[in-house]
């Protein structure tokens, strides 16, 4: 009898430790539910409607051009080779107004408290070698950049991989903690 139950503890270990990994990825990635229901089943549903895009933010080459458009700023994204007047948030502008609370990379700024983590408010170092996404603002204009001081570092037109650090270190004391509880 109690060969029995330590095979049958030692399964049940066994299937919480291969269901685990594909809970914690499903969570993690926020699909966890329809992942559990839809596993095994054919796609039965219509196809759903794609609502019309927003149109693309105007381009730019001077940061004059956004003045229009309040709390805009002439930048270049990671995923746009081409700079935009976009909104904090690095979207575009909704009927010529931004909601974004706090700005990204490149944004103009009047003080650190508008930019978001990571970065402070700064006059860059714009000369004949500078990137053609930081001419665009004028020598006196402060930007949202990456704050050298408190170890962020720029790399592909955003500021150093920190919030994925953070998700990853909070992942890794997670499935230790499970880890933890399933061997116990």
């Amino acid at each position: 009898m109690r060969v029995f139950s330590r095979i049958e503890m030692w399964c049940r270990r066994q299937a919480a430790a291969a269901i685990l990994p594909l809970l914690l990825v499903g969570w993690l990635t926020g699909e966890s539910s329809e992942a559990l229901t839809t596993f095994g089943k054919s796609n039965t549903q219509p196809p759903k409607e794609v609502g019309p895009t927003a149109p693309p933010a105007r381009p730019c080459s001077r940061q004059a051009e956004c003045a229009g458009i309040s709390s805009s700023s002439c930048v270049r994204t990671h995923y746009d080779a081409i700079t935009r007047c976009l909104c904090g948030d690095n979207l575009p502008p909704v009927n010529g107004q931004c909601e974004a609370q706090t700005k990204a990379l490149y944004h103009v700024c009047a003080n650190s408290d508008e930019c978001n983590d990571g970065l402070i408010c700064l006059t860059p170092n714009i000369t004949g070698s500078a990137p053609s996404h930081l001419r665009v603002h004028s020598p006196q204009e402060k930007i949202c950049l990456c704050d050298t001081e408190n170890g962020y570092r720029e790399r592909e037109h955003t500021c150093n991989d920190a919030d994925i650090l953070k998700t990853s270190m909070f992942a890794v004391i997670i499935v230790s903690m499970l880890r933890k509880i399933i061997t116990n």
